[in-house]
């Protein structure tokens, strides 16, 4: 299952968040909202499992974010890569 996610920074803390899942976490830095977050999908993969539903295991987490909350004339700063 590839799945995405988007990042947000706030004033002061990171928030990253599963459009397809509808899961949201944060951290105080994009690393560890991310750590954070395939955590929880992990255990949202492994929950559904024991109920007897099919899922696929998440091969791959695809972070396109857009980096908010900076001054109103600057740009946003985006990246894209890839998670295993």
């Amino acid at each position: 299952m590839k799945l995405s996610a988007e990042l947000i920074k706030s004033e002061k803390e990171f928030v990253a968040r599963c459009p397809e899942l509808d899961i949201n976490c944060y951290g105080s830095d994009k690393n560890e909202a991310i750590r954070r977050l395939k955590s929880v999908i992990q255990f949202y993969i492994d929950s559904a499992k024991e109920l007897g539903l099919e899922i696929d295991a998440m091969i791959a987490l695809s972070i396109d974010g857009e980096i908010t909350g900076q001054k109103s004339n600057d740009n946003p700063a985006q990246y894209s890569n890839l998670v295993n």
